[in-house]
């Protein structure tokens, strides 16, 4: 029997870690973002969808309350079969990483995603509104995501608006795990 493969994705905000998990999804992978987890302890006092505000905010008093393992273990608890493939969106610490590289070992693959400021900036200003890029890429909750690059197992610059280049890029990481 054959394990599951583990993809556990990471990058600043808007570099393309949603757009690039889906598209793992549509190959077949369960999916689930840590911000799932977080969304749990939403009490919809700000209506039905929660502003990117709150979730940076929860994500920290989280991250200092319970911290990041508990969080990870929670995140993965909404995968319906851990022994089937799957995808972890939304990792920012380096907890994230350890806590699935220690339960998965050599099945687990952390890519990381990079685009430029004036990219990621733009894709943020065409889908968010309540803060501002400048606001949400410097919150405290972002701080650990720009070195992640520097443990990762695979880095992929996705400052192109060219879908077709990421979608290769998956292809490319589908053949390796």
């Amino acid at each position: 029997m054959s394990r599951a493969r583990v993809i556990v994705i990471s990058g600043e905000v808007a570099a393309g870690k949603t757009t690039a998990a889906k598209l793992l999804r549509s190959q077949g992978f369960q999916y689930a973002r840590i911000s799932q987890a977080i969304r749990t302890r939403w009490d919809g006092s700000f209506g039905e969808k929660p502003p990117r505000s709150w979730y940076q905010d929860m994500g920290m008093q989280l991250h200092r309350e319970i911290g990041q393992w508990a969080l990870c273990q929670e995140t993965l608890d909404l995968i319906p079969d851990p022994s089937v493939d799957f995808v972890i969106d939304g990792a920012r610490w380096h907890e994230d990483i350890s806590f699935f590289r220690t339960r998965f070992g050599s099945d687990m693959l952390h890519i990381h995603l990079v685009a430029s400021a004036d990219v990621r900036k733009m894709r943020f200003d065409a889908r968010e509104k309540d803060v501002s890029f400048e606001e949400a890429d410097a919150d405290e909750v972002e701080l650990e995501v720009k070195e992640l690059n520097l443990n990762a197992d695979m880095v992929f610059d996705n400052s192109t608006n060219d879908l077709s280049k990421l979608e290769e890029f998956i292809n490319f990481v589908m053949k390796k795990v």
